[in-house]
């Protein structure tokens, strides 16, 4: 069963699409199950949001994590197969990428590329051949390496490859493996499209994972403006981990703790946002119970009245869905409670937020007159929302201090320090 994202295999009557079931998110997950034959298919994405541990924080990688189950209580033949392309590392197609496969710290050359123990943790490192430090173009870095990293997670058989996304894609559906071989053409990814993928087998089973971590990190992070001029940054995940590798490393391994502490974050949101319309049922419109009205998700369109009382169109072709049937102006959706859909802002609001944000070692004491007297703490820059590259703007500043007086407010002095410190340095 295909999934999203491949468009280079030839039309195969033996490869069929999966069929989108259900999405979901809440302030650390998104989710998407699919139904594949007699399995679901789950992708779940775990970007956590943990605004008191700066450690987790300062990880530039998220979790995906892939699943089935068996829908008709039957033991199925399962494989995962997954790949990342060279687009990740740059965002013109005519510039030469890089690609290097590591099993924990030590390179993979070719001469010995087969995979070893369940625990071993590979990771593909992506990047420029001719890297540009505190360049960009279309919000993409033009330095540092983009990771995609797996592991055999119990699979019977593990594997990898590099190569072209066709010849890759092609040979797993056909073989269900990978060959441990690796391509050192080095090229854009517009030229034979480079992709770099894990292949999982599992056998006969009812259920099964797979763990991949993906980010893209930059060494150094931040170009700073010092008394003494520029200063290069590095990133606060260096304060806490030895290496790139070592990152990565305990990155993958802390997803169950990762989980935990997500976990108690979304718990204690939820409660507060649930507790704060507790306190004060008479500011929202209307909390009478009734009965909402059937929501189609879009599949078709209908009308009908709102449990406010209010009546209402949908239109697919608009953007807003849900409109008023007397301005055509947009609606929240119909059968959602004002409680679940302030809920849902603040989830995606706490994403964006951190998402948002870069912790930098702050500079030595002998770099500058402003240089932070206290290196335990970091610095805490937010990349503009426009098209240049100017960090800590106070207009989007502004919006994000609510949310870090609410989750940790040591962030926000971590987030107005530079600024402080370009002004007692007269600038």
């Amino acid at each position: 069963y295909l999934g999203t994202g491949s468009t280079t295999l030839p039309k195969l009557p033996i490869l069929q699409p999966a069929k989108p079931l259900t999405v979901t998110y809440d302030s650390q997950y998104s989710n998407f199950t699919f139904a594949a034959g007699p399995v679901v298919i789950t992708a779940s994405f775990l970007s956590s949001v943990l605004p008191e541990d700066l450690c987790r924080t300062s990880v530039p990688l998220s979790y995906l994590t892939t699943s089935v189950q068996s829908t008709d209580n039957r033991t199925h033949d399962v494989q995962f197969y997954s790949d990342v392309n060279a687009a990740w590392a740059a965002s013109e197609n005519n510039v030469t990428v890089r690609w290097d496969l590591y099993e924990g710290s030590n390179k993979v050359d070719g001469s010995d590329a087969v995979t070893r123990g369940s625990s071993s943790i590979y990771s593909w490192l992506v990047y420029l051949q001719k890297p540009y430090v505190f360049a960009e173009e279309a919000d993409v870095a033009f330095w540092g390496n983009f990771t995609y990293s797996s592991s055999a997670m119990g699979a019977e058989n593990f594997s990898f490859q590099s190569g072209s996304s066709g010849d890759l894609r092609y040979q797993h559906v056909m073989q269900h493996s990978l060959q441990n071989v690796l391509d050192t053409d080095y090229r854009p990814f517009a030229t034979r499209e480079p992709v770099f993928a894990y292949a999982h087998g599992f056998g006969r089973v009812s259920s099964a994972s797979v763990r991949y971590t993906i980010g893209s990190m930059q060494e150094p992070a931040v170009r700073y403006l010092t008394g003494q001029g520029f200063v290069p940054l590095q990133p606060w995940w260096k304060q806490c981990y030895a290496d790139v590798h070592q990152m990565i490393r305990f990155h993958f391994n802390d997803f169950d703790a990762t989980q935990t502490q997500a976990s108690q974050f979304e718990s204690q949101l939820r409660a507060n946002v649930n507790a704060y319309y507790s306190a004060n049922m008479a500011m929202v419109e209307n909390n009478t119970s009734s009965v909402p009205p059937v929501y189609t998700n879009g599949t078709q369109g209908h009308s009908g009245t709102d449990q406010y009382g209010r009546d209402y169109i949908y239109n697919p072709d608009d953007s807003f869905g849900f409109l008023d049937t007397q301005n055509f102006s947009g609606i929240a959706i119909p059968d959602v409670q004002e409680a679940e859909a302030y809920y849902s802002i603040v989830a995606l609001s706490a994403r964006q937020v951190m998402g948002a944000y870069t912790l930098a070692i702050p500079p030595s004491s002998g770099e500058g007159p402003n240089a932070n007297s206290n290196a335990m703490e970091p610095l805490m820059f937010q990349k503009e929302i426009s098209s240049n590259g100017n960090t800590n703007t106070v207009d989007v500043m502004y919006p994000a201090m609510p949310f870090f007086l609410y989750t940790n407010p040591n962030l926000l002095r971590y987030n107005l320090e530079p600024l402080y410190q370009n002004q007692e340095g007269g600038f």
